[in-house]
């Protein structure tokens, strides 16, 4: 009996180690984005790459879920919250590959993570460029073992809060499915 416990918390435990640390999960999507946003120019297989590095580090469906009250969120059905989180998706990264200055960094210290639980964790980067400093600071949760940001707060403004404040106005006089017409439409005029 003693054994069989001895070799659960040896796997428990390789379990809980095999999740990347936050701050190294960050770091490494980092270091690839700033090679290529540092490019005075990119080609197109460049620019789905940088739309890869920042989706890949992003949990959309939740992020999306936050940027909806949730009484919002509540009332769609799973067809229309699945709809909502694809178009959602489409116009951060369309947008947020455009706005590539953002990311621009001369020099970056990471502070350690900030954990919460086993499965959330908070990590804030100082960014320098040009002698400016900006700090992100990346809310991020634990999916299927891989460390996944689901807001981005940039200076001390939210994106999610954000989008949340923004989307709540539009549906205040439109519908749900107005407010998907109007993201894959931003969307759309992004990745021109």
């Amino acid at each position: 009996m003693m054994r069989k416990l001895f070799v659960l918390v040896a796997c428990l435990s390789l379990l809980a180690f095999a999740a990347e640390d936050p701050v190294a999960a960050i770091k490494k999507k980092d270091a690839e984005l700033q090679t290529l946003v540092k490019k005075s120019s990119h080609s197109a297989k460049e620019k789905e790459r940088i739309k890869a590095l920042l989706g890949d580090s992003f949990d959309f469906g939740l992020l999306a879920k936050k940027s909806l009250s949730t009484k919002d969120w509540d009332a769609q059905d799973a067809a229309s919250q699945e709809k909502f989180v694809t178009e959602f998706q489409r116009m951060v990264r369309n947008s947020s590959a455009k706005r590539l200055e953002l990311y621009k960094a001369d020099s970056t210290i990471y502070e350690p993570a900030k954990m919460k639980k086993d499965n959330e964790a908070r990590v804030v980067a100082h960014l320098w460029n040009q002698g400016k400093e900006t700090v992100l600071e990346y809310k991020m949760s634990l999916v299927d073992g891989k460390w996944m940001a689901w807001d981005l707060v940039i200076d001390d403004l939210s994106t999610a809060r954000n989008y949340k404040d923004q989307f709540s106005q539009i549906l205040k006089t439109k519908s749900f499915a107005d407010l998907i017409d109007i993201i894959s439409k931003k969307a759309d005029e992004a990745d021109k």
